[in-house]
This record gives C-alpha cells, sequence and structure tokens, in this order.
C-alpha cells in the first residue's frame, strides 16, 4: 500500500484531491494544519509528501517548513509541492530543498495523479491491486478535543514481590487514553505530538485526566490511580488547581493519584516544572517516572524526579526469561531503585514466564496483559468481582483480588 500524506490548508482543496487521488493500492491522509502533517510524520511512515505552500493564516510560504522538515528527517520519502504559489524562484528553492517536482494548481492535479500511479506501480512491483483505495482525514485539533470524544480505559498493576501464583493482588490501575474508532487522533502518541506543537498539550492533559478519573469513579473500589502527565503540562500555572479540583470531583484524594511523567517533549522552563512538582508533591501526589531505559527518559531524569514509582519500558520484559543481558539490566534497575526507595513496575508484561523471571530480580509490581487487557471502569469493576479471568494470550489464566488503595 502506498502511503500518502497530503497538506492544504483550504478543506475544499483537500476534499477535491481526496476524491481525485483515491485508487486502489494508496491510502490518502489529509490535514490541514502543518503541525498535524508534521505529528504524522514523527508518528507514521509515508511514502510521499504532497503540500500546498500557503499553509498559515499568517501568510507566506510556511509550507517550506514542511518541506525542510521532510527533506532532513524522511529523506527517503519523495515530496510533491502542488501550489498556486509558483514562480521561478519558488521552483529553485524547492528544487535545493530536494522536492521532486513543483506542480501548479489546478493543472498540476492530472500531473500529480499520474505520478501517484507510477509510484504504486513501483511499489507493489505487479502485485495484485484490489479495493477502492483509502482516505483518512485528520480533524482540527481543537475541533477533536471540544467534541469530547476522548474515553479512557484502566489497566491494573499487580503486585509480583509476593509471587507469581493466583490470586493477583491488584494494586493500582493506569488510565489510558483512548480517541473515537477510526479517527487518527485516537492514537495516543499522534495526538500528543499534535498537542505539543499546536502548545495544547495541558488542555489535551486534563481532558485525559477527567476521562481516566470518571472510569476509576465507576470502578467504584479503592485503587491507586495512575494518571499520564506530559512534563510540559506542569509548567502551566494552573495545573495543580485544576487536577485537584478534578480529583475532588470524581470523589478521590490527592495521595490516591499517581502522575506518570516522561520526557517525550523538552521541558522548556524548568524553574516553573519545578515549583510546580513541589506544590503537587505537597498537596499528596505521588511521581511515577514512566518508560524509563526508552528514549530520553534516563538516569538524570530519574535523579531530577526522585520518583516514588519507576515503570520500565516493556521493551525490557519482551524475551526475558531467554535473555540474560536484559536479567541483568533489569536486576540491575531493580537494586538501583530499591537503594533509592523508588518502587519499580515493569510494563507489557505477556506470560507467566516472564512474570516469575521479574519476581526474581526484584521487579516490585507489574502491569500487561498477562494480568489483564485495558478495560473500561464498569467492565473491571465486574471482572474484578468475578473471580478468575482468561487474558488475551490464549492459554493462560490468572485471578485477580483488590488491594486496597495505599495510604
Amino acid at each position: 500500500m502506498l502511503r500518502v500524506l497530503i497538506l492544504d490548508d483550504e478543506s475544499m482543496v483537500v476534499d477535491t484531491l481526496a476524491v481525485w487521488l483515491r485508487m486502489p493500492g494508496v491510502h490518502l491522509t489529509t490535514c490541514l494544519e502543518i503541525e498535524a502533517a508534521e505529528a504524522l510524520l514523527s508518528t507514521f511512515r509515508f511514502d510521499v509528501v504532497v503540500t500546498d505552500l500557503s499553509v498559515s493564516e499568517l501568510g507566506g510560504l510556511e509550507g517550506m517548513r514542511l518541506i525542510r522538515f521532510v527533506t532532513t528527517h524522511f529523506p527517503d520519502t519523495t515530496v510533491y509541492v502542488l501550489s498556486g504559489y509558483v514562480d521561478e524562484s519558488v521552483r529553485s528553492l524547492c528544487s535545493v530543498l530536494g522536492v521532486t517536482a513543483v506542480l501548479e494548481k489546478p493543472e498540476g492535479l492530472s500531473q500529480l495523479r499520474t505520478l501517484l500511479l507510477e509510484h504504486r506501480s513501483t511499489q507493489l512491483n505487479g502485485a495484485e491491486i484490489t479495493g477502492d483505495g483509502e482516505v483518512q482525514q485528520v480533524e482540527r485539533l481543537e475541533d477533536f478535543l471540544h467534541a469530547g470524544t476522548i474515553r479512557s480505559v484502566l489497566q491494573p498493576v499487580v503486585r509480583l514481590r509476593d509471587g507469581v501464583s493466583p490470586p493477583f493482588e491488584v494494586f493500582g490501575a493506569e488510565g489510558l487514553a483512548r480517541g473515537t474508532t477510526g479517527s487518527v487522533l485516537g492514537n495516543p502518541s499522534f495526538l500528543l505530538a499534535y498537542a505539543a506543537r499546536k502548545e495544547l498539550l495541558f488542555e489535551a492533559d486534563m481532558i485525559c485526566i477527567r476521562a481516566a478519573l470518571h472510569e476509576v469513579q465507576v470502578l467504584g473500589h479503592p485503587l491507586t490511580t495512575f494518571l499520564n502527565v506530559q512534563p510540559r503540562s506542569l509548567t502551566n500555572p494552573e495545573l495543580t488547581t485544576r487536577l485537584c479540583d478534578a480529583v475532588a470531583a470524581a470523589g478521590l484524594t490527592e495521595r490516591s493519584i499517581v502522575l506518570e511523567l516522561t520526557e517525550q517533549q523538552t521541558i522548556v522552563n524548568p524553574r516553573a516544572f519545578a515549583a510546580t512538582l513541589q506544590k503537587l508533591r505537597d498537596r499528596g501526589f505521588r511521581i511515577a517516572l514512566d518508560d524509563f531505559g526508552e528514549g530520553s527518559s534516563n538516569l538524570n531524569l530519574f535523579q531530577d524526579l526522585r520518583p516514588d514509582y519507576l515503570k520500565i519500558s516493556g521493551t525490557f520484559c519482551r524475551n526475558l526469561a531467554h535473555e540474560p543481558f536484559k536479567q541483568i539490566i533489569v536486576q540491575s534497575t531493580a537494586e538501583m531503585a530499591a537503594r533509592a526507595g523508588t518502587a519499580t513496575i515493569m510494563e507489557a508484561v505477556e506470560t507467566a514466564e516472564e512474570a516469575e523471571v521479574l519476581r526474581r530480580l526484584g521487579i516490585d509490581y507489574g502491569q500487561g496483559y498477562f494480568f489483564l487487557k485495558p478495560l473500561p471502569g464498569r467492565e473491571l469493576a465486574r471482572t474484578l468481582e468475578e473471580g478468575p479471568l482468561t487474558p488475551a494470550r490464549p492459554g493462560v489464566t490468572s485471578t485477580l483480588s483488590l488491594l486496597p488503595s495505599a495510604s
């Protein structure tokens, strides 16, 4: 399937391109904002990018920014310009930046379709082409956030240190944001990347947090609740007040909440971040460092945060029982955290064998499909009350029991 990204700030033009370029063997993703295009490219893979040059209400040739972004970070991706703002100087600059072809509206539309057909033929290399092609439209972020379609599911965090034989003790649950089925904005990684570029991370975080707290309220069991927060949101002076209000509205206490932080975006105001972090701790919130060992989530951040919980990236759990070097890393991390007074949680636990190895290596808690997949609060409540359950992976049965929320 040839994956094509289209950027134009005029919805009528985007709709026309979607109709004209839709064809078997081609997946079109259309967006109206350059921030969405950059976030899409950072999250998914595309073979071709088609962009206008004037893609901002501020005027100018903002499309050049996207072109430079693509040719710098994704040099194997073909870039076409389809614009009404074309002269020799523009053609010359596009050539320098690595644009494959510069086409003028509206005449260039037929030529663009021909170019995509050639790309498709080269990529499929004679393979049979079926279907009518696919079109995925990305709505503006503000419209998506205001629509109120973000919901949450809860995934249990269970105790490992006292053994992994049933019944498992459910210590807590992490709220995981989910969007509308079929919407690319339902992908949390893309949603947050788009929000970061639009400077709307705080608004997106609060919507996801309220959705998670609603599910915990529906759950009706006193569990420690893990909520994901982007570190950049902590630079907003309103965070502490609004977070405390949301927790109180859900009938919970600050002490029952653990805020999961991960360094996905650069903290642009470290002083404000540190001040808010202290305010949150003073109110009783506990802190977890998420995705430890992955990307920028490293020892420096562990030192700066002094977290109550260390959530280790699931990449270190995959095939753990058969990779001694991974076992050394996990055991060393568990020992370091224990000496610092930090509890450890391994993410993405999928087998009984992995759970047993983690217990032997000193990991305190586990989370993953071996225990239970993420569920809405009401379904999780029924599951916990019923006792025996069968996780998503066939042939594995486990039993969960509730452990009261830590005080």
